[in-house]
């Protein structure tokens, strides 16, 4: 007997559309299949694939890697304002100066910027919207011709900056004193020094979390903080998890940035003891 349309079962789109989103997000293997299910579908989850794009292919989240990325935009078979409705957080690892260039070309409208190489001064640098998230060498940073003026960081809150410097401490104040919506900064261990650290706190008034950052718990020593300063953090995040650590927080999950957030919080709360302590515990229940 054939069913009676009247009665088949009808979900809303709005519903239809948040159940195959969250079989995206939970389950990435099955974006292959969740595209053939209809045009609608397909819209709905390629949005998803694209939003996040990391240098490699891993099982722990809905992403698309920066090989798949690149293949879409020189295929041309998309409409220009495609990558730049759909890429918002973006992880670019050992790629040439030609890839760089045709991504960010594409992709206006990034959110969430991971630059884990030197890229000296590329000119298509100045045709992507300043992300909000920026993880970037100490080097690039400072770099006379890049200056923390240059659009790239005007609209900046969280700054990540890799490597050790030395020679460029003295500078880095100025610098991070340009970036007018700085509200978050991760220095990793050997880029700062007490001095520089207090330098920057008094400079950058609108800081409110900053990050001391290690490789490896053996390094993580609290020798930044001053005792009257409740806005350091001492904290791990090994090379091998940053990558997942920031997918993580690109879907709101708790990163490091966030982990920072709430032991401050509780700190000033009164809840950290001893009240001198700067990093987290497994206590804190963080």
């Amino acid at each position: 007997m054939a069913l009676d349309s009247s009665t088949a079962p009808f979900l809303p789109p709005e519903l239809e559309r948040e159940i195959f989103e969250i079989a995206a997000v939970v389950h990435p293997a099955t974006i292959c299949h969740l595209i053939l299910v209809s045009h609608r579908v397909y819209d709905w989850v390629e949005r998803i694939k694209f939003n996040t794009v990391i240098p490699k292919q891993i099982d722990c989240a809905a992403t698309c890697t920066i090989h798949e990325l690149v293949t879409a935009i020189k295929s041309e078979t998309k409409p220009i304002y495609f990558f730049r409705d759909r890429v918002r957080h973006l992880f670019i690892q050992n790629l040439p100066d030609e890839a760089i260039e045709t991504i960010l070309s594409a992709c206006g409208a990034v959110e969430s910027l991971v630059l884990f190489q030197s890229f000296g001064t590329i000119p298509s640098l100045q045709l992507t919207t300043s992300p909000r998230r920026l993880s970037i060498y100490i080097g690039d940073l400072l770099d006379p011709k890049q200056l923390a003026a240059h659009p790239l960081f005007t609209s900046v809150t969280h700054l990540d900056l890799f490597d050790q410097v030395h020679s460029h401490r003295d500078n880095i104040v100025e610098h991070l004193a340009l970036m007018p919506m700085l509200t978050h900064l991760a220095m990793w261990n050997g880029s700062t020094t007490p001095d520089v650290l207090a330098a920057v706190l008094d400079r950058c008034i609108g800081l409110e979390t900053v990050i001391d950052m290690h490789g490896s718990m053996s390094t993580a020593i609290s020798r930044l903080t001053r005792d009257d300063e409740m806005r350091i953090v001492s904290m791990t995040v090994e090379d091998t998890q940053y990558l997942e650590d920031w997918i993580t927080g690109t879907q709101g999950g708790s990163d490091f940035w966030a982990r920072a957030d709430a032991f401050i919080a509780k700190k000033r709360r009164g809840d950290i003891q001893p009240s001198s302590r700067c990093w987290i515990e497994d206590t804190d229940g963080i």
